[in-house]
């Protein structure tokens, strides 16, 4: 089968927007003191000090320390956030399908099995990942 080249993949999209914003929260996790201000979590999760002061409030959330952060992004509307909480629903397990992928990355489903049968892979790893979003075009 002739491997078809995109302009543009996911894989582009993910090292251009999604990769640098899970880096930038390792580094805010790692780096930052505790307790973490509204507005810092507000800028790092990209998403508005309102929201982040809704979401504390409705999780009982007085100040924000690391398990508070997670929380908070697990419910932020941010698409980084909506990521974050697909993943934790899919139970971040240590291999992935075709419709775990789609559905943490929003992706359409024919095309994520489409990439993953050219590999002749069912299920990926963090290591097969970046080929099979090579392989859809975004």
């Amino acid at each position: 089968m002739k491997k078809q080249r995109y302009t543009y993949s996911f894989l582009d999209e993910y090292n251009q927007h999604i990769s640098p914003a899970i880096g930038a929260i390792d580094v805010f996790l790692r780096t930052a003191k505790y307790p973490l201000s509204i507005t810092d979590v507000a800028c790092v999760l990209d998403i508005d000090s309102a929201e982040v002061t809704d979401i504390a409030t409705g999780i009982n959330c007085d100040a924000i320390d690391k398990a508070a952060f997670i929380a908070i992004m697990a419910r932020g509307s941010s698409r980084i956030c909506r990521m974050y909480g697909r993943e934790a629903a899919c139970g971040s397990p240590p291999t992935y399908s075709a419709a775990q992928i789609a559905y943490i990355y929003n992706l359409d489903i024919g095309l994520v099995e489409n990439a993953c049968d050219a590999l002749g892979i069912r299920e990926v790893t963090t290591l097969t990942m970046p080929l099979v979003f090579s392989l859809i075009p975004y």
